[in-house]
């Protein structure tokens, strides 16, 4: 027997619910299509889950003759395993029947590394690519430039009512109207949540409002905390994570910042951080090998693993958002200015990463101790404002540093390259006058004019070697902007 979320699937995209809005965009991108011309090879249809989006591309596939091939990106998140499935959408079946419409659901999870090969199979494909997410500003850039996006809106509890009584209907059920009320309230604007809750309670209308109270439908960081510390069961703890409004390694870090609030005994608190700790493994292996089946094992540590560590406090508990998300955040301009003065050492001075940050260790202690030498080397890597605050750790150090900075410029201004050398061959040509003149006021009074002649053009030559050496500037170095004057 069908499940009734699938037996009760659109097989039109008029039979979708209050998307009115959206329907027609889909409709004119498939137009475009069958014509041979789609502004856009792929669609991204987008919004809160349970609203749609997969019964549109069904109902969409069903009325124009294509075949479906479904993939999940999150259970499939890597390029290599999805690209098996999008070459599919370079042909038709075997007897050229029928044409291929591929679905992506979940695309928001898919990995970024693999986004901008996607993006270049869908540029290739032959035929129609729909993908699905729940918000669209998470998935990958290279996977948005390539689709046209349509927003699917979020179904309001009329809407849910409306298609659970045309269910009951045809089902010749007996459901009290308080009972439909109930369900569309706890779905929270996701039909199939809600059809799945009809068909659970439809078989034990004794039961409903006990199996109600766990369901399939997204709730916040705060509605899973509450259930994962206040129960001691495994069940309820893992189920608690259920379309929960963050990623698996954010909830991680939700949970491990509240452990403290919850549990009192330091053993306890030990067992719940070593439960955390065996997540943050799983998590950290399914991220460098790409086996995320891994994730089950993170969650149930994190999930049941904490509830279970001990006892908890009684009453009300209040919920923080962890402290490193917020250090993060508070520290995002301050980390791109390290990685700015990093770059400028690793380029001026020819250095690895690693020597880069040795290096800049040693700069501080310039810089806070020997304002002189740190002008200097402000100069040679052309620091800002900004980097130089940060290298000091003091304002005022860093005003007395830029005023220096100032006085350097000016005398590289003065004493440039080109006027250096000219400078120096004026005074050193000045010399050779000099020491000529003296010569031939030496050769005239003890030998002939010949020999005075002849070792002219020696003379000559040899100026012209010295002149060629004087042209050459000599390269400035970090050492002649360090040494003291």
């Amino acid at each position: 027997m069908l499940p009734w979320i699938e037996k009760y699937r659109p097989r039109r995209l008029r039979d979708l619910i209050n998307q009115e809005k959206a329907l027609p965009k889909v409709r004119s991108w498939m137009e475009e299509w069958i014509e041979g011309r789609p502004k856009k090879k792929a669609l991204l249809l987008y919004g809160p889950p349970g609203i749609g989006k997969t019964a549109t591309a069904y109902a969409l596939a069903n009325e124009y003759h294509f075949e479906v091939i479904e993939l999940n990106a999150s259970d499939e998140r890597t390029y290599e395993k999805v690209s098996r499935y999008i070459q599919a959408a370079y042909t038709m079946d075997v007897f050229g029947r029928r044409r291929k419409l591929i679905f992506l659901d979940e695309v928001d999870n898919i990995e970024p590394s693999g986004a901008t090969e996607l993006a270049k199979l869908i540029s290739k494909a032959r035929n129609p690519i729909i993908m699905a997410a729940n918000r669209y500003w998470q998935v990958p850039q290279a996977l948005r430039n390539k689709a046209e996006l349509i927003e699917y809106k979020k179904l309001t509890q009329r809407d849910i009512m409306s298609a659970l009584w045309k269910i009951v209907r045809a089902e010749n059920l007996e459901v009290p109207p308080q009972i439909i009320k109930m369900i569309a309230q706890r779905a929270n604007g996701d039909l199939r949540a809600a059809i799945n809750d009809l068909e659970t309670v439809a078989f034990s209308p004794g039961d409903a409002e006990a199996l109600l109270a766990y369901r399939d439908v997204e709730k916040s960081v705060f509605q899973a905390l509450g259930s994962i510390f206040a129960t001691d069961s495994t069940k309820k703890a893992r189920a608690a994570t259920w379309n929960v409004d963050k990623t698996p390694d954010e909830l991680l870090l939700w949970i491990d910042e509240n452990i403290p609030y919850v549990y009192t005994n330091p053993q306890e608190i030990a067992q719940a951080y070593e439960a955390i700790s065996r997540a943050d493994i799983y998590f950290g292996r399914a991220n460098t090998t790409g086996a995320y089946g891994l994730w089950k094992y993170a969650l149930d540590m994190m999930t049941a693993g904490v509830a279970v560590a001990g006892t908890k406090k009684k009453g009300f508990l209040r919920f923080y958002p962890p402290k490193t998300l917020k250090m993060l955040r508070d520290s995002k301009e301050e980390r791109g200015i390290r990685d700015s003065i990093l770059k400028k050492i690793m380029k001026g001075m020819h250095m690895s990463k690693l020597e880069a940050i040795e290096t800049m260790a040693i700069f501080k202690g310039i810089f806070m101790y020997n304002p002189e030498k740190a002008a200097h080397l402000a100069v040679f890597l052309e620091l800002g404002d900004k980097e130089i605050e940060f290298l000091t750790g003091d304002a005022e150090k860093a005003k007395s540093i830029k005023g220096k900075m100032m006085t350097i410029h000016k005398e590289l201004k003065k004493t440039e390259p080109g006027e250096e050398v000219k400078v120096e061959k004026e005074e050193k040509e000045q010399e050779k006058v000099k020491e000529v003149e003296e010569t031939q006021e030496t050769v005239e009074k003890k030998e002939p004019k010949k020999e005075i002649e002849e070792e002219k053009p020696k003379e000559e030559e040899k100026s012209e070697e010295t002149a060629k050496e004087e042209k050459k500037p000599k390269q400035a170095t970090l050492f002649d902007f360090i040494k003291k004057k």
